[in-house]
Order: C-alpha cells, then structure tokens, then sequence
C-alpha cells in the first residue's frame, strides 16, 4: 500500500458531525501508511468562506426544515467548488447535507428508515433503541454521542452509504428539485454520503 495522506476543512453544523468525523479518521488511520485528517470548525457554509484553504473543503449541515438556510448552503457551496476547479490543484467543495437531520445517517448505520418525517425529533426514539441509550437519554449530549460513535464500524459506515443510495435511487425523477446544478428531493434525503464516499474511496476503503 502506497503512503497515504490526505486533509480535509470540514465546516459542520453541530457537534455531532464534528465528532463523527473524528471519529472515522481513526477508523480510517493505518500508521504510518494511511492518515485521513478533518480539521473541523462549527458553522454554516458561510464560514467555509473565511477559512477556504489549500485543502478539500466541506460542509455538513442539515434542511432543518429551514428552506432558506439550506439553500444558501448549497450555493454557496457550489460557487466556492466552481471557484476551486479553477486552481492548479483543482481543489474541491463538498456540500454534504442530511435531511432531515444527522440523527437519520446514524440510524441508516444499523437499519433501513426511508420514512419521510415532519419533525426534527423523529428520529430520537430510534437512536436510543438502536444505541442502548436510556430511554431519556440526550442524544445530543457529548456522553451519548461517544456511546453511539463506540458502536460504530467502518463497515457500519459502508453500510449507512449504501442505504443513501438505495433511499435516493428509490426517488422518483419527478420529484426532484434543483438549487443551481444540485439535485434534492424531499426527506429522507442525503448528499453527507457523496461526500464520504469519495472520502473511503481516495483512501482505498470503496
């Protein structure tokens, strides 16, 4: 196996992403051949703005149900990627939305869940059943985020990537809206699995 290092600028919306991400660098880390690093900030898209490096950038964040926010994520998102394919090292720009919300690519770890849903807490009963938590537990609580990442392989992570696939190529093409040149359709919905497939597939993992 070849030396292996890659870098990325993760801008996420909450903890959650953050620590997810840290987490599947170690997943990810065979030293010394193989280092995947996500130096990660909390925001929204518009901070990838003041911090856009050398490095591939990306941005996690979810629809919320937030209409406006989302797209203004996207495009910007897709105006910094236009702008980066112009470089020299033609660097790239990853929105990786989830919609409704992250607590559905947890899920999608363990089982299928391709119901659409009308509230950000729909999710928590599931969480906790599929993670052992208290049945009162936060799940947004560092604790809790430690307990669910602790159960998560990288074969977990293939796993969630291919339910995406199978939930977005279940939509029906009428279905799909446009923000600029990116494709959406109404939850469940993903691009956060675009992102990470093109993260394992760079490291030799897809």
């Amino acid at each position: 196996m070849a030396l292996y290092r890659k870098t990325y600028l993760c801008v996420c919306e909450g903890q959650q992403e953050e620590m997810y991400l840290k987490h599947l660098s170690s997943l990810l880390k065979q030293m010394p051949l193989r280092v995947v690093t996500f130096n990660t900030t909390e925001g929204n898209a518009k901070k990838l703005i003041k911090n856009y490096t050398e490095y591939d950038n990306a941005c996690l964040f979810d629809y919320d149900f937030n209409d406006s926010e989302f797209k203004e994520n996207i495009e910007i998102c897709n105006d910094l990627h236009r702008t980066g394919q112009k470089t020299k090292n033609g660097k790239k720009v990853f929105h990786a939305f989830s919609s409704v919300n992250f607590d559905l690519w947890l899920i999608l770890h363990k089982e299928d869940f391709n119901r659409q849903v009308s509230n950000n807490g729909a999710y928590v009963t599931a969480i906790r059943r599929i993670y052992n938590l208290p049945t009162t537990a936060d799940i947004k609580t560092k604790p809790s985020i430690e307990k669910i990442l602790g159960q998560i392989s990288l074969d977990d992570i293939k796993k969630a990537i291919e339910r995406a696939d199978r939930i977005r190529s279940a939509k029906l093409h009428t279905d799909r809206r446009f923000i600029g040149s990116t494709e959406y359709y109404d939850n469940p919905d993903f691009s956060l699995h675009e992102f990470l497939k093109v993260v394992l597939k760079d490291c030799g993992e897809l």
